[in-house]
């Protein structure tokens, strides 16, 4: 009987009724000051784990939201920190001949790198990327936002205060509300251009969602796969964006296809129209993350548990994608924890989270998970690109450097600590 009447008092008062609660309130910059060409800077030390991407004996090292550590690779054993591109919202990064890709939260931005220690940008498409937005505190919802007031680059978490509906005050299902209460005059009122406010998503720095195909970029953004001719390299054309369901985590290129991991499989798409990729087939797994790599007609797929993705699953699977409309599962391995992977001919590397890196032979790709040559406990591996007798492995604490030409003697060259 109270419930009720408290029920018809709210909904009879004429006052307006709030939810208060703790929220990720957006911090923005101004578009004038947002987009003045970012500087390429002395060499920072780099502080955490990122994506990692390798060409013409560069590593480059993306800091999530922050830039891109240029490391000029040429003797692995002495890798030499060369510069930092200050990049505000990168996530990712693509090189296609002397021209290099990045996002700056809603933008593109092309960079001429003919001379890599003087990086020049050249282009500049603007809000191609219109939902990006900075990582959040997962524990709080994110409030509402005013694309008007310019860019968001940043969050601080405090309370707010939102109007909602008094007639249905008991079941607005507001995350991480304190209360309803209802007051007379002023407080934080959502705008209507951004909806109602949602929880987040947790976003991993070091998943990369860049790939280039033929003439090629594909930028995963949010549910969007976003196509870019690159036939004029330094004034690429952003073509319709493509939607995706299944929370893609990573791209990887095969011929003239795009493997994609997602949470709960890997998802194959086709460019035969380059412009509008077109889903082809799907391979489920148990609820995980799960980055893809393929060669000669063999996907591998890790699954992992916990974090962003949930799940209860390790494993590396094994399958033929000889017909890229029917997957088929080969085999399926026991892992710890595992994350990145990478496959150099017949030598597979897997990084296995706190069980470390750990090489397999594949030339047999079936009994591949049978057939480990070799595991380093002593890292917590979570990405590797393995080129040309050299393994660069992002650890927790470094990027470590391995020298696998004898593959049953692996030998560490260099470790760049964060």
């Amino acid at each position: 009987m109270l419930f009720m009447a408290v029920a018809a008092f709210l909904a009879s008062c004429k006052d307006k009724v709030y939810n208060k609660y703790y929220a990720n309130v957006p911090v923005y910059t101004d578009f004038e000051t947002f987009r003045q060409s970012p500087e390429f800077e002395a060499p920072r030390e780099l502080t955490e784990n990122g994506n990692i991407y390798f060409k013409d004996d560069y590593l480059f090292v993306i800091e999530a939201d922050e830039g891109i550590h240029f490391i000029d690779n040429t003797n692995p054993s002495a890798p030499n920190n060369v510069g930092f591109l200050d990049v505000w919202g990168c996530t990712g990064m693509a090189i296609r001949g002397n021209y290099l890709y990045v996002n700056s939260f809603i933008d593109l931005l092309v960079y001429n790198v003919s001379d890599i220690n003087s990086p020049q940008e050249v282009k500049r498409l603007e809000d191609v990327f219109p939902m990006a937005l900075p990582v959040s505190d997962k524990n709080y919802p994110i409030s509402s936002i005013d694309k008007s007031k310019g860019v968001v680059t940043s969050w601080k978490v405090e309370k707010v205060k939102e109007e909602v509906d008094n007639s249905n005050v008991f079941w607005n299902n507001c995350v991480n509300c304190e209360f309803a209460v209802a007051e007379s005059s002023g407080g934080f009122t959502a705008n209507s251009a951004s909806g109602t406010a949602t929880a987040p998503v947790g976003i991993a720095g070091s998943i990369s969602l860049f790939t280039v195909v033929g003439d090629y970029l594909y930028v995963m953004s949010e549910d969007n796969l976003q196509p870019f001719n690159l036939s004029d390299p330094a004034n690429p054309s952003a073509k319709q964006a493509v939607g995706v369901w299944g929370d893609v985590e990573t791209l990887f290129p095969y011929e003239d296809y795009i493997f994609m991991g997602t949470p709960t499989g890997m998802l194959v798409y086709g460019t035969s129209n380059p412009d509008a990729p077109n889903y082809l087939s799907q391979f489920s797994h148990a609820r995980g993350c799960d980055p893809v790599v393929v060669q000669n007609d063999i996907a591998y797929v890790t699954v992992r548990s916990g974090g962003p993705c949930g799940g209860n699953i390790n494993q590396m699977d094994v399958i033929d994608v000889s017909d890229v409309n029917n997957p088929i599962l080969q085999r399926s391995f026991e892992m710890s924890n595992p994350h990145g992977l990478g496959i150099d001919g017949e030598l597979l590397f897997v990084c296995d989270g706190k069980a470390g890196l750990k090489v397999y032979d594949a030339s047999d790709p079936v009994n591949s998970g049978d057939n480990m040559i070799k595991k380093f406990g002593n890292i917590q591996a979570t990405d590797v690109i393995p080129f040309d007798n050299v393994a660069m492995v992002i650890g927790d604490d470094g990027i470590y450097q391995y020298d696998y030409s004898d593959p049953s003697e692996l030998v560490l060259l260099s470790k760049i600590k964060f």
